[in-house]
């Protein structure tokens, strides 16, 4: 080789190395950038779904402190009233008596007693009397709330107290809790004394506070102004105030952080969301947390309710998602840089012959690359020519559709498979081939062996050295669970709003109602007394039972509005049909209704809350009943298809119009002249919150078949079982 071949070899080789350095330096910075950006993604997803949950969290301490404060508005008007009846405002022993008897019957179930301490402060009468015998003649005009009552003349609530005195030890039975006084003032302005009750604080924490439970592990707190624990998980705690116990903590050695900042804010808002640390019940150690709370005001006092989550449940259902994008970016970088080194080694081979060899090696071991990089990327991969023809598909891809490799390829990839299974968006690779630029089309929604998927498909060309597309690459991104988080996030915002509407009215028409019924009650006892006719006591009948019904309607508005977490048992779903149906039959047959129950002989039980799955069949048969007013045919039928169960009511009545379908299950969407909207509404909760789902096929003229289905739990069947075994 002479020198001037040598030296111009040399060179090549050193341009050679140039580029290579180049090329690994440009991929090397690229892979860091996609990293980074995926990283930066990836934290403001998180930072975004925490806001949401938070904000959901919110939703359900402003319910929780709506219904606590109705619970407490409750008491303080039927003691405002009672203290406003003349006769006992002018201290008449006996009017207060039967006053506060009517008081007590109406409140029986959130007060411990109510009592009447007269302008000296000794305790003359309370009731019920066998709570704390031996209560009254004693001297209570040491209290708080007495004073308060005497010297300014308004209501007041205690702080906790004990009941009964902390120096009258002969008392049995005493207890802490809240005490409300009213105070009695004559016609002449003259004291007359205090009437009261002491609050029953278990019932309203068993009641609004401990059901609720914002996630998996999630629980709420309340506590007062002042910081002291009225309701925790850990009973140690209660009672406690709550800085004290972050004090006790940080020395002994806990990071807690972020507790100050939410105590300025439960001083000056009544509302607000915060991320902090802080153990977690049960554990000790310290995490990372969501808290969103809601104040509760009733008179002098402000309770305030928290709703609170472990950070890291909240994030855990995006993490796959942005794993496998992670994972994606990844190879597609891995891919540039073996498509890199190729076009390197092919650049070698064309000075050499003797290279020629390994750019063959190189080539077939690329192709090995992309070939285990195409199998290896965790979406749906389909390669297809101008003809439409698929010439190559991923592993995923027959996974999917349960066909083998030799079944997919060199076909057409739309008119060789059914409508609903074809292989490729005809549209968007069309579209591709003619722009030679990525063509993406989202959401789109396929049945693949009977099962309903939903992809973002993009349609990507392989250019030929002419700039021509030779192939388009289809790459399906299966997005149905995220789209399913996706609607029940909505679904849950727009329960949760309907929920709060829903409370918020039936506070409206509670309050008059109870009015109207304490009045009703006076009123009856005074045409009891006065020896009135029985005309007169029959009308005060019909306005107590128009009230009784006007209640029933308030109690459905909050039962939706409360939605209780479900509690789930395995259940025989054949006994519970046959029990509801057994419990409605004669109103069946009243109504001419046949109805007929078909069910295999042999069905797994279903994981389920036995009254909530009680009430949807209630529903269910009720609306096909409504739905067949001159009698007909009711089938309720029960199957198990692919480790799912599934719930067929179905009649022969007028069916449905089909622009009512779509908003059938919407709450308070009725057609019924006396119907509330709510049944189909919880019918539709019921399911979401079993993971399963509800639908309906109609036609006006008919019938309707109503289909509800959730999944079998097969582990929980299998160790009942096992332990009958």
């Amino acid at each position: 080789m002479s020198r001037k071949q040598s030296i111009k070899r040399h060179t090549i080789n050193i341009q050679e190395t140039s580029w290579e350095i180049v090329i690994w330096m440009g991929s090397i910075i690229v892979l860091g950038f996609v990293v980074l950006f995926a990283m930066y993604s990836y934290k403001s997803v998180e930072r975004e779904m925490a806001e949401q949950f938070n904000r959901e969290q919110m939703l359900l301490a402003q319910q929780t402190a709506m219904g606590i404060e109705q619970y407490m508005h409750d008491i303080t008007n039927i003691l405002s009233l009672t203290a406003h009846i003349q006769p006992v405002a002018d201290g008449d022993p006996e009017e207060i008596r039967i006053a506060l008897g009517n008081a007590y019957r109406s409140l029986k179930n959130k007060v411990s007693f109510v009592f009447w301490e007269n302008a000296e402060g000794i305790m003359a009468f309370h009731y019920p009397a066998e709570v704390l015998p031996g209560l009254e003649g004693r001297d209570y005009s040491f209290r708080t709330y007495f004073r308060v009552a005497k010297e300014l003349g308004v209501p007041f609530v205690s702080d906790i107290i004990m009941v009964g005195g902390e120096q009258y030890q002969d008392i049995p039975d005493r207890f802490e809790t809240f005490i409300i006084s009213f105070p009695l003032k004559g016609e002449d302005g003259k004291f007359n004394g205090v009437v009261g009750c002491a609050i029953d604080l278990a019932n309203i924490t068993a009641h609004y506070v401990a059901p609720i439970r914002p996630s998996e592990t999630g629980y709420a707190w309340l506590v007062d102004e002042t910081g002291m624990i009225l309701y925790h998980p850990n009973s140690r705690w209660i009672g406690m105030n709550l800085y004290d116990i972050v004090l006790n903590m940080e020395k002994q050695g806990h990071s807690i952080r972020g507790i100050q900042d939410i105590r300025h804010g439960m001083e000056l808002k009544n509302d607000g969301m915060y991320q902090f640390l802080f153990p977690h019940y049960p554990d000790a150690k310290p995490i990372k947390k969501l808290l969103a709370f809601s104040s509760v005001h009733f008179l002098n006092r402000r309770w305030i309710t928290a709703a609170t989550s472990p950070y890291s449940e909240v994030i855990y259902l995006m993490s796959d998602t942005f794993r496998n994008t992670l994972v994606l970016g990844s190879v597609s970088i891995g891919f540039v840089t073996i498509a890199t080194l190729v076009l390197l080694r092919i650049n070698r081979a064309r000075a050499t012959a003797s290279e020629r060899n390994k750019w063959a090696d190189a080539v077939l071991n690329a192709h090995r690359r992309l070939e285990t990089i195409f199998n290896g990327v965790p979406h749906y991969l389909a390669m297809i020519d101008a003809a439409f023809i698929i010439t190559d598909v991923n592993e995923r891809l027959c996974e999917l559709y349960g066909k083998r490799r030799e079944d997919i390829v060199e076909k057409h990839c739309s008119l060789d498979f059914p409508e609903g299974e074809r292989l490729c968006n005809l549209k968007i690779v069309e579209k591709c081939f003619k722009t030679a630029q990525i063509v993406t089309e989202r959401d789109t929604r396929m049945e693949i062996q009977g099962k309903p998927y939903f992809f973002d498909i993009s349609a990507i060309p392989l250019l030929n050295s002419k700039g021509e597309v030779d192939y388009v690459v289809q790459y399906a991104v299966d997005i149905t669970d995220k789209k399913a988080l996706t609607e029940k996030l909505i679904q849950a915002e727009k329960l949760a709003a309907v929920g709060q509407i829903s409370a918020h009215v039936a506070h409206e028409i509670r309050n008059p109602l109870t009015s109207v019924l304490l009045h009703s009650e006076l009123l009856e006892d005074e045409v009891r007394e006065n020896g009135g006719n029985e005309e007169a006591q029959e009308l005060i009948r019909i306005i107590r039972r128009e009230i009784d019904r006007l209640s029933q309607v308030t109690d459905e508005y909050l039962s939706y509005a409360r939605l209780p977490h479900p509690k789930k048992q395995l259940v025989d779903p054949k006994a519970e049909v046959d029990s509801v149906v057994s419990m409605l039959l004669p109103e069946l047959r009243r109504r001419e209704v046949e109805i007929t129950v078909k069910c295999p002989k042999t069905l797994p039980k279903i994981l389920i809350d036995r009254g909530q799955f009680k009430q949807l069949l209630i529903n269910l048969i009720k609306n096909a009943e409504d739905a067949m007013p001159s009698g007909g045919n009711l089938e309720v039928s029960l199957m198990e298809i692919k480790e799912n169960f599934l719930l067929l009511v179905k009649d022969t009545g007028y069916g449905i119009p089909q622009e009512h379908l779509r908003r059938i299950f919407d709450p308070y969407f009725t057609t019924k002249e006396n119907g509330t909207g709510l049944g189909l509404a919880l019918v539709q909760y019921i399911a979401n919150a079993h993971d399963g789902w509800v639908d309906v096929e109609s036609q006006k003229g008919t019938g309707s078949t109503f289909i509800f289905s959730i999944p079998f739990n097969s582990a929980e069947n299998a160790k009942e079982e096992t332990a009958k075994a």
